[in-house]
């Protein structure tokens, strides 16, 4: 693979797409503080264009023995696209197109979570149906969950980067088996995306999240069953963000007598703005960069301090749980502040 070659190619994919889009003025993003998916300043018009030029790189670059995969990438994200062309407006039949298409994927691939270490559930693992919806929530979860978090620029991307980067670099210095092309290209086009989301000049939009999350859960259940000192709570371990996201607002929607599709104001990432914006008195822009840089660096810490625990299922359960806590106690006292600095407002 050329690296300069692949650098090169989206960074200019990136800049023709966003002259013709801009131009054309289609798939612009018109942001505002009030929109739920987006928190930058001003009311410049941003084209949704990272999730098309991730796409169309994996589509160039991949070999031809992944040709099936690039038609499962391509109705993943066309499911995300037309919701970016607000054409898809319903969520139950974006949740609908999203099942059809992971079930087609495990059927052809047979990339199943075959194993969570546990005997009892992992003998009702053997029974092909049990297998095939387990897998199938874990990737929904994982998909829908990044679409959540995808509210501050650099944080999606920021965070598969951190992802593939831990599994590449474990993978040289233990021998694991690992598509390092596949993750390599993932890798490059992603690092070259960031700088452009990081400037506020592309967003993923929600074809973006969809297809990162798709790519990564596939890659790391891959990895798990490839590798058996993998634990597969290494892949919860590197995953648990996105998904508890997912998790935890189904559960405060419905504490709230609110419909889980209902978009809002309240994730994690936002209250960190909010609470940057409007307690600390930091202008948009740097809150909404800070947001996202600074959930990336925790995870990068995180990484760092579980990078050799690979195989230790205790540590790493033990890990998710104190994270899952600490997300918690961070989301209360943010949610506390904001509330009191309303009522004194």
């Amino acid at each position: 693979m050329n690296i300069i070659g692949t650098i090169i190619s989206v960074v200019l994919i990136s800049l023709i797409l966003n002259f013709i889009f801009k131009k054309l003025n289609i798939l612009i993003d018109q942001t505002s503080i009030s929109s739920h998916k987006s928190f930058i300043n001003g009311s410049k018009t941003i084209p949704l264009t990272g999730g098309l030029v991730f796409f169309l790189i994996l589509i160039f670059f991949l070999p031809e023995n992944y040709k099936y995969l690039n038609i499962l990438i391509f109705f993943i994200f066309l499911v995300g696209l037309l919701s970016d062309l607000n054409i898809l407006h319903s969520p139950i039949f974006r949740i609908i197109f999203q099942i059809t298409i992971i079930i087609i994927y495990l059927l052809l691939f047979d990339n199943f979570v075959n194993s969570i270490r546990i005997d009892f559930f992992d003998n009702l693992l053997n029974i092909f149906i049990i297998k095939l919806f387990f897998t199938l929530f874990c990737i929904l979860v994982l998909i829908n969950g990044t679409n959540f978090i995808d509210g501050v620029n650099t944080l999606v991307i920021g965070y598969f980067i951190l992802v593939f980067s831990y599994i590449l670099y474990l993978s040289d210095i233990t021998g694991f088996n690992l598509d390092k092309l596949f993750v390599s290209i993932c890798l490059i086009s992603l690092s070259v995306i960031y700088v452009f989301n990081f400037f506020g000049k592309m967003f993923l939009g929600d074809g973006g999240s969809y297809l990162i999350s798709f790519v990564a859960g596939t890659v790391l259940i891959k990895f798990s069953n490839d590798n058996y000192l993998v634990s597969p709570y290494f892949i919860m371990a590197l995953l648990w963000y996105p998904a508890y996201e997912n998790l935890f607002s189904i559960v405060r929607k419905k504490i709230l007598n609110q419909s889980p599709s209902t978009p809002d104001n309240k994730h994690l990432h936002q209250l960190i703005f909010l609470y940057l914006n409007k307690s600390l008195k930091i202008e948009k822009k740097l809150s909404n960069l800070l947001s996202g840089v600074s959930i990336c660096l925790y995870h990068l810490l995180y990484f760092f301090i579980i990078f050799d625990s690979y195989f230790y299922t205790a540590t790493l359960v033990y890990s998710v749980f104190f994270n899952v806590f600490l997300y918690n106690l961070i989301y209360f006292f943010l949610i506390t502040k904001l509330i009191k600095n309303n009522q004194n407002g």
